[in-house]
């Protein structure tokens, strides 16, 4: 039990470094590479760092199914993401930092929700809900059927009976 909220705090600390180093990024903006393109600038390798390594252990519950029997530790993403936000709203004011916290607030919101989504008990109830509706349209199908059949028994019965007294 305390190792899910182990995780989670270990997830929360991951989110606010993850969001601390893109907000880094954004504060040092990009420095001229000899090849061309876009290196990073002097001093940003620990931002860089932050921004390369902070995914990977917060991909890897998701991956392993670790969050698919309790989704509540997933919060843990949410808060060390929504403190990233601030941490990159606290560096900078300008639209990259906007965006930057715009971002992180937006997964804090998704993460939960995709991981209660995926949880074991919803994926079963959704499964026992799509079972008890394909059992309901089964029945209303062969009841369609044989009232359908019962119609045409009955339009038979019709026309033998006209054909008899016809024949009279």
């Amino acid at each position: 039990m305390h190792a899910k909220w182990v995780g989670a705090a270990l997830a929360a600390g991951l989110a606010l470094w993850f969001g601390w180093g893109l907000a880094g990024s954004v504060t040092l903006g990009c420095a001229p590479h000899p090849k061309g393109g876009c290196g990073v600038p002097e001093g940003g390798g620990k931002y860089f760092a932050a921004v390369m390594i902070a995914p990977v252990p917060l991909v890897l519950p998701f991956k392993t199914g670790f969050h698919r029997r309790d989704w509540r530790p997933a919060l843990g993403y949410s808060a060390g993401a929504v403190a990233g936000a601030v941490v990159a709203l606290a560096m900078g004011a300008s639209l990259g930092h906007w965006i930057v916290a715009l971002v992180l607030v937006s997964s804090a919101v998704l993460v939960p929700w995709c991981t209660w989504w995926n949880s074991d008990a919803v994926r079963e109830a959704r499964q026992r809900e799509r079972a008890q509706r394909q059992r309901e349209e089964r029945t209303a199908q062969a009841r369609a059927r044989r009232s359908q059949r019962r119609r045409e028994r009955r339009q038979r019965q019709r026309e033998l009976r006209q054909r008899q007294d016809s024949g009279r």
